[in-house]
Parts: structure tokens; sequence; C-alpha cells
């Protein structure tokens, strides 16, 4: 099921952002970001209604750019990354296109956005320490 993160999700947030970025919960403060009125969390909950992934994106007039997808690493391959980026594409109905950056040593995930459609842009040398960022885009 997916449906907006909250603060009682707060711990489990934080533990699954730990994933990507040892410092998620000094840069990403939950309570801020349910107050922006441009940044949005949608989660993905199992049947025990544990938040096992989640899509933190924000929206600035018709483009919306993705923050942050993660999926607990014991449910990825099971489609919730698709799922998340389902339900942000019709999350809005004045949006036209959605952008984010990804590592390019991140196959998965880039795999996963070509898969919806996103295509890449441009590219950021040097962007994640020694590594580039690639820009991807989706028409909507």
């Amino acid at each position: 099921m997916v449906r907006k993160v909250n603060l009682k999700d707060i711990d489990r947030f934080y533990e699954l952002g730990e994933l990507v970025n040892d410092n998620f919960k000094v840069l990403f403060n939950l309570d801020n970001i349910l107050s922006s009125e441009y940044d949005y969390i949608l989660g993905y909950y199992d049947e025990n209604n544990l938040l096992v992934g989640f899509i933190h994106f924000s929206k600035m007039y018709e483009t919306v750019d993705i923050v942050n997808i993660v999926v607990d690493e014991s449910k990825r391959k099971c489609g919730i990354g698709t799922i998340l980026l389902k339900e942000l594409i019709n999350y809005f109905d004045d949006v036209t296109n959605i952008m984010l950056e990804v590592n390019e040593n991140n196959i998965s995930a880039i795999n996963l956005y070509k898969k919806n459609s996103f295509y890449i842009i441009n590219k950021r040398n040097n962007y994640y320490g020694s590594d580039a960022a690639l820009i991807m885009k989706r028409d909507v």
C-alpha cells in the first residue's frame, strides 16, 4: 500500500535513509520536509504496515525533482520502486516533466529509471566524489 509518510514513521524513515547516505538524518529533517509546501514523501508499506520504501520529491511549478527513492534491501527487485514511481507520475495533474540525478555506477537505479521512461539528458563529472551524476528526465 502507498500513502504519505508521516511523523510516526520517523525512525523507520531514517533507518531506510541510512541505506543510501550515512548522513541521511542530518541532511533530511522529516519534520521540515512534511511541513514544506514543496516537498512530498510517499511510502510503500508492507502487509504489517511497516514502511519498506519511500520516494521523496519536490514540486516547483510543472517540474518534479526526485530527491531520494529508497527501498529496504530485503524488498528490492519486488517492483516497489516501480510502484512508487508510478504513484509519483500520477500524483499531480499539472506536471510536465520529472527530473533526477543518479550516480553513474548505480546501475540498478539507472535501469529502474530507464524502464520507467526516464532518459539521460546530462552528466555532472565528479559530483559524487570521483563518480559522475547522470541527470535523467521523464516527460509526463
